[in-house]
């Protein structure tokens, strides 16, 4: 028995020396009408970002046939050297795994039998894909509960100003859950806002991807379950002498910081000097003190309405 489990650990060992490392599975959708030429996007996403060892399947969502193929139309003579999936049936799919990486960093790809459907992978640990810049992607957590937003900020190379960027965000399975489009302002840098009330409880990451020859930067947080909160009954007395117009606008602020000073509410945004809260939003404390809804709900609503401005703190 121990002869035996040797043998099979060197075989393992064998294979992933001759073969590479398990990678993961990347996935590229073929869209949708993507035959057609009328299209704007034909592949999702139309720059994949890839590692050593990663296999890349083709999802073809499309109702006509494809065969993707690498090169580019200008160069048929060159297609097919690196990869070639063969044809993929509608709501088929194909895969390959690039194995020849030496002295590249990027392939260019095409469907052989609608040549204007392009796209492109790029090797992000290679050098030439690397940031020149320190901070490329920023978040301010690693850590978010579900509900919270994700601010992400960066600075590229001050060439990429006003260029398009794409933000690819992967979940702990490296599917890709979403793709953020925009591009740098006058200063190379940018700012975006991740909503998770949507999203499930994983690990995710962030790939920003821009620039030619393109550059990829990758960052990764963890999101949890939102702790139920439990707010002092004092608060809860407060907020209904504010809603029932007892005391002032400046008392539910003074709460509310309170709140935030507490880490009860994750408030992005700093203390002002703003006494006005609108009208409306004694509903939602009516409620609360009501027992309508929860407190983690209550808490929710607060630190939304902050971290949008509408209630500034």
């Amino acid at each position: 028995m121990l002869v035996g489990f040797f043998v099979i650990l060197l075989i393992f060992s064998y294979q992933q020396v001759a073969f590479g490392q398990m990678g993961k599975s990347l996935e590229i959708k073929i869209l949708s009408g993507a035959a057609s030429n009328e299209t704007a996007s034909v592949f999702y996403p139309d720059i994949l970002p890839m590692e050593p060892g990663d296999s890349i399947t083709w999802v073809n969502e499309d109702s006509k046939t494809h065969s993707i193929t690498s090169g580019v139309p200008k160069a048929p003579e060159y297609t097919g050297k690196f990869f070639k999936t063969g044809n993929i049936d509608a709501q088929m799919s194909g895969s390959v795994q690039i194995t020849d990486l030496k002295d590249h960093f990027a392939f260019y790809y095409l469907c052989e039998i609608h040549p204007w459907m392009t796209g492109k992978i790029v090797i992000s640990t290679a050098p030439e894909s690397q940031p020149g810049t320190a901070l490329p992607i920023v978040i301010d957590h690693k850590a978010y509960n579900k509900g919270q937003d994700v601010l992400i900020t960066g600075k590229v190379d001050d060439d990429y100003a006003k260029i398009d960027y794409q933000l690819l965000v992967y979940d702990q399975q490296t599917k890709l859950i979403d793709v953020i489009e925009g591009h740098f302002n006058d200063n190379a840098a940018f700012n975006e806002k991740l909503h998770t009330d949507k999203l499930d409880i994983s690990k995710y990451t962030l790939k920003l991807v821009y620039g030619l020859p393109t550059e990829i930067a990758s960052i990764g947080f963890d999101l949890k379950n939102m702790p139920e909160h439990k707010i002092p009954g004092w608060i809860k007395t407060e907020v209904k002498l504010w809603s029932s117009n007892i005391i002032s606008d400046g008392g539910f602020i003074e709460v509310i910081q309170y709140l935030s000073k507490e880490k009860m509410i994750n408030s992005q945004t700093q203390i002002g000097q703003s006494k006005i809260v609108p009208g409306w939003i004694k509903t939602n404390a009516s409620w609360w003190t009501n027992d309508l809804i929860s407190d983690t709900e209550f808490v929710n609503a607060l630190e939304y309405l902050v971290n949008e401005g509408i209630i500034q703190i």
